[in-house]
């Protein structure tokens, strides 16, 4: 109402003074713990935040913030170990128990990868579990190798890795919504049926519900798994900086299965993943722009450029080198990075290494080169 009338918004404090008056006032308010309730204002401030920074922005619609009902307000958090929530777990931080104000002591499952001092927790309710997510304050280690890789991104297949010595090897796609393809249009078309506000919706949403949620948790391993074993096995890993909302942006109906096949693979969240493991290990992650390096069209050996339709998956060049389309992508990232300029000073064979890279990972690592690929991205 102020915002409408007179173009004055509320600020966060003074909601919190507001919450402090109404705790006073209201005994059911007083009965729930006031730090979960300033958490619940936090979101509420961030989310006109982010409605007035579209607003001004000029974004239209600016997507006013949607008020959510007990059905789909299912989470809640506190910003304080021992305000309101206590954890109690053995020193390996696995199972245990936490305890919450004014419901008591609840087992868990889980563990923390590098155990530490609980700060934060949030209890949520998703697909039919509840969910405790808890922030710790800790050290995290992570084993990291020594040698260096280039990465392609793909869907068929998944990634293209080329090493330093000029081996290739790929990692395939998974395709774990289309294997269950049949299951989700079936739960789809159930919950379609089914009267608004009944009992039986309320089946048919959960059902649907456990079907995104096992395709979630498998993506969410195999994510985990891969990027695990890339940090373990390279210190260096150049990819592509790709803008994944730009990918599935247009073409439409035309192009509708493609963007499915792309945000199954979850690029996003796997890049997301693969950098902060890189720094939780101290390894070098070397994120470059597309459009600077055009991986795709550059031939890694020569460095000619010749526009290649996404159908063409060979690389064919008149200097002789002849490989994979993704193959070809990946060495030009991984001599970008080495090298920090374009191919062709060092002419290569597929399989063979470059004549200008060093034999040891080490060397580069220590080199100022390193650089110049950063600021391409």
């Amino acid at each position: 109402m102020n915002w409408d009338i007179l173009g004055k918004t509320v600020t966060f404090s003074e909601q919190c003074r507001a919450l402090t008056t109404l705790r006073a006032r209201e005994p059911e308010f007083a009965a729930v713990n006031a730090q979960s309730q300033q958490v619940t204002l936090h979101r509420v401030d961030h989310a006109y935040q982010g409605f007035f920074r579209r607003k001004k922005q000029g974004i239209n619609p600016a997507g006013f913030p949607r008020f959510k009902s007990f059905t789909r307000y299912k989470v809640w958090g506190y910003k304080a170990h021992g305000d309101g929530w206590k954890l109690f777990t053995p020193a390996d931080m696995r199972h245990g128990r936490v305890r919450l104000s004014g419901i008591g002591a609840i087992k868990i499952r889980g563990r923390a990868k590098t155990p530490g001092i609980p700060k934060t927790c949030e209890i949520l309710y998703k697909a039919g579990r509840w969910y405790a997510s808890i922030t710790v304050v800790c050290s995290p280690t992570r084993e990291r190798g020594t040698k260096a890789a280039g990465l392609d991104w793909g869907t068929e297949p998944l990634l293209t890795i080329v090493e330093q010595d000029g081996t290739s090897r790929h990692i395939a796609n998974p395709r774990l919504t289309r294997q269950m393809a049949t299951q989700l249009k079936t739960a789809q078309r159930n919950l379609s049926r089914k009267q608004r506000g009944s009992k039986n919706r309320e089946k048919a949403k959960e059902q649907l519900g456990q079907l995104h949620r096992y395709v979630g948790d498998q993506r969410k391993n195999f994510l985990h798994q891969t990027t695990s074993r890339l940090i373990r096995d390279y210190g260096l890993l150049a990819t592509e900086a790709l803008n994944v909302k730009a990918l599935t942006a247009a073409g439409g109906r035309r192009k509708r299965g493609f963007n499915r096949e792309i945000l199954s693979t979850a690029p996003g969240a796997f890049f997301k993943l693969l950098a902060d493991k890189a720094a939780e290990a101290g390894s070098w992650y070397v994120a470059l722009s597309p459009r600077t390096i055009q991986p795709t069209q550059t031939c890694y050996s020569c460095g000619r450029r010749d526009k290649k339709a996404l159908s063409v998956r060979e690389h064919s060049c008149p200097c002789g080198v002849r490989c994979g389309r993704d193959e070809n992508a990946a060495r030009v990232l991984l001599h970008w990075a080495l090298i920090g300029n374009a191919p062709g000073s060092e002419r290569t064979r597929c399989g063979e290494p470059s004549a200008g890279l060093d034999p040891t990972i080490e060397t580069k690592l220590r080199s100022e080169k390193q650089e110049s690929p950063a600021s391409v991205a």
